[in-house]
């Protein structure tokens, strides 16, 4: 049987995301979002309300960048560079961000079906009223983010590195942080329907309201029958 991962220490109140003061650039030039390729480079860029089937990007680079009311079926980001950049009230089905650096973003008002963002790294981004379907972080390193009133059916973070990372008013149906490495995680402002692997929990910060709900969950992972 495999050991939980070691988890680092974290004080008693965990510390909050250390997330920059984000604004879009006031001067923006439009470019057809049709027009993204592979290995460009964008410099504030304005992507405003069209619609798209499927999107390469990748390797591409975007700075002080903005994604406003677009739509596509698939739009991929691997190994793309994003500083600087927001997506707003956007709808992808798929989004693939595999190996993506994500630094000083803002996701607000969108609906993903699925965000793969395997090994990607991700610096200082919020991502605010968004409904994602499947987020998948295996393998990946997230500091310093936060999670304000979304919705995540499916949240994967196997084998995550997650550092300061908060869920203020978020709904979680699904988290599995098996072989996670964590380091002030603060899930107190979650509702958890379902959590995978419970005692990979361990690091985090959650209420004892949470812990109450999550009981039987808990008892079932310390092979405790409930009659």
């Amino acid at each position: 049987m495999s050991k939980p991962a070691k988890h680092a220490q974290s004080a008693a109140e965990p510390k909050a995301p250390n997330i920059a003061r984000f604004a879009p650039a006031e001067h923006l030039h439009e470019v057809r979002l049709q027009l993204l390729e592979r290995e460009g480079s964008y410099d504030s860029t304005r992507f405003f309300d069209q619609r798209a089937d499927e999107l390469d990007a990748l390797l591409a680079t975007f700075l002080d960048c903005v994604f406003e009311q677009s739509q596509a079926a698939a739009l991929t980001l691997d190994r793309a560079h994003i500083s600087r950049t927001m997506f707003a009230e956007c709808g992808v089905a798929q989004l693939h961000a595999v190996g993506a650096g994500f630094a000083d973003c803002l996701f607000t008002g969108c609906r993903f079906g699925s965000f793969a963002a395997m090994e990607s790294a991700v610096r200082s981004v919020e991502v605010r009223d968004c409904h994602i379907g499947y987020l998948n972080l295996r393998d990946a390193a997230w500091r310093d983010v936060r999670f304000v009133d979304c919705v995540i059916d499916e949240f994967d973070a196997v084998g995550a590195q997650l550092t300061r990372v908060a869920f203020p008013g978020t709904r979680i149906e699904s988290i599995n942080l098996q072989h996670a490495t964590v380091s002030d995680v603060d899930l107190r402002g979650a509702r958890l329907h379902r959590i995978e692997n419970v005692e990979y929990l361990r690091g985090t910060a959650m209420s004892l309201d949470q812990i109450a709900d999550l009981a039987a969950a808990f008892a079932a992972s310390l092979g405790i029958r409930v009659v």
